[in-house]
């Protein structure tokens, strides 16, 4: 069934306490590379249907469509924290995971090492870092910045002229690196 994690149920139930909605639902979606996705969200009891299959949990229940319950052995919501960021993610285990999904796995947490030990140390020096958000099977890397870097009117500088090189030259089977960022000024852009 569902797994989740202690830390993640701690923080929606840390959530639920400021809501009037106290219900959870899970959507699962299929995105543009045919691979599952799942997102959780609060919603009204109007929003929960009598299709619905109720998960309880020891201060509140998670709700899904029924027809999406053969998934739930394999997934798990976690709480990804860092020094600025909260984030539940929510992930779905498929056992027919092919070699090239592997392979891009392996390089995704081969390019996350690389960017935190050569790349993110100088990004802090500004208040900011850099993440890989995904991997396409064409291997291009979509990076998402955060802190200091989102915003900062030199971030394409920074991004052009530094990391995506870095990338391309120690990493010779990427396609591509782009930047993911909605990169609205706020008030800890770093120029």
């Amino acid at each position: 069934m569902l797994k989740l994690t202690i830390k993640a149920e701690k923080y929606l139930y840390y959530l639920l306490s400021f809501r009037k909605t106290k219900q959870i639902r899970i959507k699962i979606l299929n995105d543009q590379n045919n691979s599952l996705k799942g997102n959780v969200y609060f919603c009204d009891k109007k929003k929960i249907k009598d299709t619905d299959l109720e998960i309880k949990f020891k201060n509140f229940s998670i709700f899904i469509e029924k027809n999406n319950s053969k998934l739930l052995h394999t997934a798990t919501i976690d709480l990804i924290s860092d020094n600025l960021n909260k984030k539940l993610v929510f992930t779905i285990t498929q056992n027919n995971i092919n070699k090239n999904n592997r392979d891009l796995i392996s390089l995704k947490e081969k390019i996350n090492l690389f960017l935190k030990e050569k790349i993110n140390p100088n990004l802090l020096n500004h208040g900011g870092y850099v993440i890989v958000k995904k991997i396409t099977q064409d291997y291009l890397v979509m990076l998402e910045f955060y802190g200091g870097c989102k915003g900062c009117s030199m971030i394409n500088n920074t991004f052009k002229n530094w990391i995506e090189k870095e990338l391309l030259s120690n990493f010779a089977e990427l396609k591509g690196v782009f930047d993911i960022t909605k990169h609205d000024i706020n008030k800890f852009s770093f120029y």
